[in-house]
């Protein structure tokens, strides 16, 4: 009887550190899981630099060769870029008389702008022109 108490005891004992270790697993996994879509997500900024979206109505990618503008590839039908006379194709050239060389750069420029507008430098139909750009404009 007591060599089956003992056994019992050791059963119970090796059940409670199996639960405990499938816990500490579960856990490690659930914050590695945190870990992996916090770095997939990114900030705001970032996705928004990401996918093009750093103005509002209107979706940019890096010119090619590299440092050679921002393209424009999409904008809002109702938008202001399309009122402006801004097209698909159209090349930024720069910002506020900076450079637009790349996404990341641009969207570094415009979180520490305070203004609410910018002036953009872009060849239109191998025109240069400036245009005046609202950036509290929700795209509409």
């Amino acid at each position: 009887m007591k060599a089956l108490r003992r056994d019992n005891r050791k059963s119970r004992t090796a059940t409670g550190a199996m639960l405990g270790c499938l816990a500490i697993g579960a856990l490690g996994m659930s914050f590695a899981f945190f870990l992996h879509v916090h770095r997939a997500t990114g900030s705001h900024a970032g996705q928004a630099a990401a996918q093009g979206h750093i103005l509002p109505g209107l979706t940019l990618v890096n010119g090619q060769p590299a440092g050679s503008g921002l393209i424009v590839t999409s904008l809002a039908s109702d938008g202001q870029a399309r009122r402006l006379g801004l097209a698909v194709g159209d090349n930024i050239v720069q910002i506020d008389g900076q450079a637009s060389r790349s996404l990341d750069q641009a969207t570094a420029y415009l979180l520490h702008h305070s203004r609410s507008s910018v002036r953009l430098a872009l060849r239109h139909e191998g025109t240069m022109r400036k245009v005046t750009f609202d950036l509290s404009d929700d795209g509409k």
